[in-house]
């Protein structure tokens, strides 16, 4: 998920490239979201973020969250509250069903699986987050155009009695007899996705595609055509940054924003995605994921980060920078500009000289990288884009 500053769910700004909780370096290993579908249209959720306590310092820094939930959870509780609300706001508007978030509550424990994790769970009820008719459940229209990081799960469990009839997209893991469908991040869902439908009809029968675009990567992502999406709602749970959660939605232009997280001022508000936000990988074959920077850097380093990217931007002089001819697709402007760097430049470096989003970047990225047109490799917590005929992996200077 994409880790942001807590702040108000008005104004939208980009994300604040800060992945810590109780304000030290700490960000989630691993984020599992699970929508427990009922059969009257209800779903209960339970988010849990979970911490590998690997470390002195990430042990105390969770230990101290842990106290601050256990000594008083109304702040942590209230926060989260309103952002579903307001998530939920956004999906009522969208979908014409009215909704209502219920039974709010935080929790922070310890847990050995086998090594020891730290897990902060959210769990919390949504009305009318399925439509029920004629003895089925249809859900995921709420969350259409949801996105994935590498690093999270989402997955859909069913009552007993029901089965699965329809999915969309097909999912990483099917469990009829368990009645669970999870896809594992990174995904892109497309306009209409994800889509999950249950009937008593189908109980132990087969899943058939659902009509729509295919695939999770999804053309009703970052670059698709928005006229196309008539309500796109895509409010995505994001992170817990000192007890609190912000939302990412997709607009019908396919740009993705977050509330400022702090209210209305400060690096998040410069309107500008930093290039710093974490939780975006490109996914390569046989599954291995290349996850993108994660934030957390120094302010020095951060400085120095944007500094660089100026330089990349303004280094035409007064010409124009090559990857700027508006005639250009993405593939080709990340061609050039990579190209431009000496074959081989940080993905969170293209996002900041182009402008893009993470999310963007991330999928043209992908996209590249399965046709052949791109490589890319782990260079400490970032991810290094490599042209084919570079040689692939650091070099000297990376070292």
């Amino acid at each position: 998920m994409i880790l942001a500053g807590v702040g108000a769910t008005g104004a939208p700004a980009s994300a604040q490239g800060v992945d810590t909780i109780a304000g030290t370096q700490v960000d989630p290993d691993d984020v599992s979201i699970g929508v427990e579908l009922r059969e009257d249209g209800v779903a209960a959720w339970t988010i849990e973020y979970r911490v590998r306590l690997d470390d002195d310092n990430t042990t105390k820094a969770f230990e101290s969250l842990r106290a601050d939930i256990e000594a008083n959870d109304t702040r942590y509780v209230s926060e989260f509250r309103a952002r579903m609300v307001a998530t939920a706001d956004t999906a009522e508007n969208a979908t014409g069903r009215q909704m209502e978030i219920r039974n709010v509550s935080v929790e922070a424990s310890r847990e050995t699986i086998p090594q020891e994790y730290g897990v902060l769970t959210y769990t919390f009820v949504w009305t009318n987050f399925a439509v029920v008719e004629d003895g089925s459940i249809t859900a995921g229209d709420a969350l259409a155009g949801f996105f994935l990081d590498g690093e999270t799960s989402l997955q859909f469990t069913w009552p007993e009695g029901y089965g699965l009839e329809t999915v969309q997209p097909d999912p990483d893991d099917v469990r009829t007899e368990s009645r669970i469908v999870v896809w594992n991040g990174q995904i892109d869902f497309g306009p209409s996705e994800p889509t999950v439908i249950v009937s008593e009809g189908a109980a132990g029968g087969t899943a058939t595609p659902a009509d729509g675009d295919g695939g999770g990567s999804g053309d009703g992502g970052s670059d698709g055509d928005g006229s196309s999406i008539p309500a796109i709602i895509a409010a995505v749970i994001a992170a817990i940054v000192a007890g609190g959660l912000v939302y990412w939605w997709r607009g019908r232009d396919g740009q993705v924003d977050t509330p400022d997280p702090s209210g209305g001022g400060g690096a998040a508000a410069s309107g500008a995605t930093t290039a710093d936000e974490p939780g975006v990988d490109a996914t390569g074959d046989d599954g291995d994921r290349v996850a993108a920077a994660s934030a957390g850097g120094s302010a020095d380093e951060a400085e120095a980060d944007a500094d660089e990217v100026a330089g990349a931007a303004g280094a035409d002089g007064d010409g124009e920078a090559p990857w700027e001819d508006e005639l250009l697709s993405n593939r080709e402007q990340v061609l050039a500009l990579v190209e431009y760097e000496g074959g081989r430049m940080k993905q969170q470096e293209v996002a900041g000289t182009l402008e893009w989003t993470d999310a963007k970047t991330s999928q043209v990225v992908r996209r590249m990288r399965e046709e052949g047109d791109l490589d890319a490799f782990r260079l400490g917590r970032e991810n290094v884009l490599v042209l084919p005929d570079e040689e692939f992996g650091p070099s000297d200077e990376d070292v």
